[in-house]
């Protein structure tokens, strides 16, 4: 769109990782606290405010949280039972899909800001001259770009997003190529935490999402237990991790 700028790497996390907490928002909000169905009497006020017909009162049944209180219409395809915890968990295995997914777009574009100043340097990044290029990438810049370092960019672009991903090692070789060294431990001095903390924590959450993402989070023969306050901790974690990342890494 003409007159907007791109995106930083950072910006453009900060509103991907909104939506993950969004799913996990909507989980929490959504999770019904009422055991019983909703009372009689209140069944007959909502009826005669919703101006129902009397013979569809008796139908009417809600759930209750702590941000809201929704009534089913009468014939309504949903019931209590779609607001279960358990009923809730696609939000919740998504939203860890998302944080990965906003994790690895961050490590891409960060990259690719780092990448002009890497070409320029200099020592260039070995990383960066091993990068294989074909005879038809070659042929395609030449015909395609007066620019040639343009076609360039974006032949090394394709390369770091085929690398780029939310698995530690991913991102420290994807980060190689623009001579990023000893990138985990200075994530872990920025965070003050334990030497391999970040990679430790990253790699746990990549396996959980490889599981939801490969075999439906399968364990056994039902699948696994997740919780709202499990998803947050996680996506609190990531977004720690992605701010010791923006600093260590800053242009």
């Amino acid at each position: 769109m003409a007159g907007v700028s791109k995106p930083t790497a950072r910006q453009a996390f900060n509103d991907n990782i909104a939506d993950a907490e969004t799913l996990v928002l909507l989980a929490d909000s959504l999770r019904n606290e009422r055991v019983r169905k909703m009372r009689r009497e209140k069944r007959e006020t909502l009826g005669e405010a919703l101006d129902l017909p009397k013979k569809d009162w008796d139908d009417l049944d809600c759930i209750e949280s702590k941000d809201l209180f929704a009534v089913f219409s009468p014939g309504s395809r949903l019931n209590r039972d779609a607001f279960k915890e358990k009923a809730l968990r696609p939000l919740l295995r998504q939203a860890l899909v998302a944080g990965c997914a906003a994790l690895e777009t961050f490590v891409g574009d960060r990259v690719m800001e780092l990448y002009r100043a890497a070409l320029d340097s200099d020592e260039r990044p070995r990383r960066l001259l091993e990068l294989p290029m074909t005879v038809g990438d070659w042929l395609w810049i030449d015909e395609s770009y007066q620019r040639k370092r343009w076609g360039l960019r974006d032949v090394v672009e394709w390369e770091v997003r085929q690398i780029a991903g939310p698995a530690p090692a991913q991102i420290g070789e994807v980060f190689g190529i623009v001579g990023q060294k000893n990138l985990w431990k200075r994530v872990d001095g920025h965070r003050k935490a334990q030497a391999g903390n970040s990679q430790k924590k990253l790699e746990a959450l990549y396996e959980r999402r490889n599981r939801i993402a490969h075999n439906g989070d399968r364990d056994g023969r039902g699948r696994a237990n997740l919780s709202t306050t499990e998803v947050r901790d996680d996506l609190r974690c990531l977004v720690e991790i992605v701010e010791a990342l923006d600093t260590v890494t800053a242009p």
